[in-house]
């Protein structure tokens, strides 16, 4: 179940949470974990610090919807949950998790095998705190009754992601976005498609990405972002990159950015954060968050003005 974009507001018919900055996922727990996206991309293998979560659920089989999330100096950090470097190597040459992740549960879907998703949003979520036992791989959301506006100001305030109020009486709807579930966001956020990518100003090393979204079914020109990847970062894109370069670009854009553009395939999604939009539709100052490895290129719609 999905959100709709909203402006803060309050609500004694609402309960108010924190938008958690991670991968939406889905916990199936019976006898053992596995964890699946939004899309249902397998998961589980690359967050193997989360295998024991049904150990931690009682009632199975059982189904918790939730966020991975990974902490960094106590606020979620989206780009340490995306690196590839979460993985440290010890002496003995063993793997241990540098950046260990958490599942942060927020609503149960199945329990004991009988679905409740008819069952309103606040007996769902008693149930999922008799359920759940916290631990340091998994942890139940709490959320505030009231207060909706005052909320959202203080987690702007601690640079948090925003808020999502949710109706105290909804049902949950699989697969769709509802009014029942209302996001407050403190910065906007974009899932895009990497179309391109254009060399830096020396010729080498990674410039910026050229961006696409989706609108009626074609790709259309969102902007080129150039800040927020480390080198790092951009060392590991440049060489992903190369590799599935085309010589056919795979949408239009301005006459000046074709010939400096080196062109992919449309099959990569990344994550930016920006202002707004210009009259031709392109992102004010985007800054690349990270990989969108959860999320196909069809679920990219074209950004719009609010």
């Amino acid at each position: 179940m999905l959100a709709v974009s909203s402006k803060p507001f309050d609500s004694a018919g609402h309960l108010y949470e924190i938008k958690w900055d991670g991968y939406r996922s889905l916990a199936y727990l019976d006898g053992g974990t596995i964890i699946r996206s939004r899309n249902l991309i397998e998961l589980s293998s690359k967050f193997p610090e989360l295998s024991g979560l049904h150990n931690k659920v009682k009632r199975h089989p059982a189904i918790i919807d939730g966020e991975i999330v990974v902490f960094e100096n106590g606020k979620p950090s989206f780009a340490k949950l995306q690196s590839g470097g979460r993985m440290d190597i010890t002496e003995r040459n063993s793997r241990v998790c540098a950046c260990p992740a958490v599942f942060i549960a927020f609503d149960v879907l199945f329990s004991d095998g009988k679905s409740l998703m008819e069952l309103p949003l606040l007996e769902r979520k008693k149930i999922l705190n008799d359920m759940v036992t916290p631990g340091d791989d998994v942890f139940i959301s709490q959320y505030i009754l009231g207060g909706g506006i005052d909320f959202y100001n203080a987690c702007a305030k601690e640079g948090l992601e925003g808020v999502v109020a949710k109706k105290l009486e909804s049902v949950y709807k699989p697969g769709r976005r509802s009014a029942y579930w209302r996001k407050f966001r403190h910065t906007r956020e974009a899932d895009l498609i990497i179309c391109g990518y254009q060399p830096g100003r020396s010729g080498q090393g990674l410039g910026s990405l050229v961006l696409g979204g989706k609108r009626e079914g074609k790709l259309v020109y969102q902007g080129k972002v150039g800040t927020g990847f480390s080198f790092r970062e951009a060392e590991a894109l440049l060489d992903g990159l190369r590799k599935i370069e085309v010589a056919e670009a795979p949408l239009g854009v301005p006459g000046e950015e074709r010939g400096r553009t080196r062109w992919v395939r449309p099959l990569l999604v990344c994550s930016v954060n920006y202002l707004t939009t210009t009259a031709d539709g392109c992102l004010r100052h985007p800054i690349y968050r990270g990989m969108r490895r959860d999320k196909s290129p069809g679920e990219c719609p074209a950004v719009t003005e609010e």
